[in-house]
C-alpha cells in the first residue's frame, strides 16, 4: 500500500489542485473540519463509488487519523485497485502541521464520541438505576456492554449507523 505525509499531499495539491484527494469520514466530522480540496465519501459509501475511483490516476485516501483510511485502502486493494495512497495521520495529521483546513462555525461532535457518551451514560445509569430502584435494571448495563463487544469485535456498529442518521448528524 502507498502511502504519504500530509506535507508532500499538501505539495502536491499546491502543484496539481485537480488531483483526487477522498475523505472518508462521516457528513459531520467533514462538515466541521476538512481539507478544502478534497471529496467527501464516507466509509459506508466507498464500494458504490468503486468506478469512480478506478478512474484517473492516483487517488489519495484520508480520515481523522489513517486508520480508517489505511482499511479503506486495504479493502479495495483486494477489489483491484492499485492507485490508492493513504495519507499518514489523516486530519488530525494536517491540523497539527498547521496546514490550512475549512471549518464551519457549527460544533459538532463526531460519531464515535457521541456514541461513547451514549454508552456511557446508559451503563452508568443501568449501574445506578440497578442499586437505588431495581436490581433488574443492572442488565441496561449488560445489554449495553455486550453491544459493545459485538461492534468491537464485529465492526459493525448499531449505534453508530442510527446516529449517522439524526439530523444533528447531516
Amino acid at each position: 500500500m502507498q502511502t504519504i505525509t500530509v506535507k508532500d499531499l499538501f505539495e502536491r495539491i499546491g502543484k496539481d489542485s485537480s488531483l483526487k484527494l477522498v475523505d472518508v469520514r462521516t457528513p459531520a466530522e467533514n462538515k466541521s473540519v476538512r481539507i478544502e480540496h478534497a471529496i467527501n465519501i464516507p466509509i459506508e459509501e466507498i464500494m458504490a463509488n468503486l468506478d469512480d475511483l478506478k478512474s484517473g490516476g492516483e487517488v489519495y485516501i484520508s480520515c481523522n487519523s489513517g486508520t480508517r483510511s489505511q482499511m479503506v485502502c486495504e479493502d479495495l486493494a483486494l477489489h483491484g485497485l492499485t492507485n490508492l495512497v493513504n495519507v499518514e495521520g489523516g486530519i488530525q495529521a494536517w491540523i497539527k502541521q498547521e496546514l490550512p483546513v475549512v471549518r464551519t462555525k457549527k460544533w459538532s461532535m463526531p460519531i464515535m464520541q457521541q456514541v461513547m457518551a451514549i454508552a456511557g451514560t446508559l451503563i452508568l445509569t443501568g449501574v445506578i438505576s440497578s442499586v437505588y430502584v431495581n436490581p433488574n435494571l443492572i442488565w441496561l448495563s449488560g445489554g449495553v456492554g455486550a453491544g459493545l463487544l459485538y461492534a468491537g469485535l464485529s465492526g459493525n456498529c448499531y449505534m453508530t449507523k442510527v446516529l449517522a442518521i439524526m439530523p444533528w448528524n447531516k
